[in-house]
């Protein structure tokens, strides 16, 4: 098992164990850069010495990665219990945990969101979250993958949503997932 794959994207503990691992590449990237740096000054006696500059050059990889695990701790865990609730009511519903999508204006947090033949249905519990302007952002994706329009519903309460997903599970419609659209997601969150 890859040490970095053990959780797919969309998975409940995939958003802590993805920020715990990206935290440990970082503190690997720069420890490595200070290692090389350090060496270079020893056996040299000075900083101007050719690992001098590889060690500079290390650090933008190392900064890359710390943007990264920026990013990835602003994304949250769902809470244990709501975790039961959403799974006992989704049933065989195609599911995504912890999706964070970002935009040029705002940030948009999903707690849990499950994807159908011709909806996208989600939970967010961020008390910010602007449904207008996710439509807006998920629809201009959406027309750029070639994936017709579908209904677009975020829920801002947990047990709205839970009995949303019981009534779809309950319905007599085929439940499939739009596999497009599950791919669209998976490409623009993090």
């Amino acid at each position: 098992m890859n040490l970095f794959n053990k959780y797919q994207k969309g998975d409940h503990k995939y958003a802590s164990y993805s920020m715990k691992t990206s935290w440990l590449v970082t503190v690997l990237l720069y420890a490595l850069s200070a290692s090389i740096y350090i060496a270079g000054y020893v056996t040299t006696g000075s900083n101007k010495n050719l690992l001098t500059i590889v060690a500079v050059l290390g650090v933008l990889p190392a900064s890359k990665a710390l943007i990264n695990s920026i990013m990835k701790s602003r994304v949250k865990t769902v809470p244990q219990d709501i975790y039961e609730k959403i799974e006992n009511a989704k049933g065989d519903l195609k599911g995504f945990y912890s999706l964070y999508l970002t935009s040029y204006e705002t940030n948009f947090f999903i707690s849990h969101a499950v994807v159908t033949s011709d909806s996208f249905i989600g939970y967010s519990d961020d008390k910010n979250f602007d449904q207008k302007k996710f439509d807006d952002h998920l629809k201009k994706h959406m027309k750029l993958e070639g994936i017709d329009s579908m209904l677009i519903k975020v829920f801002d309460s947990a047990d709205s949503y839970i009995t949303r997903l019981k009534q779809l599970n309950e319905s007599s419609q085929s439940q499939t997932a739009n596999d497009k659209m599950c791919k669209l997601l998976m490409n623009i969150s993090l």
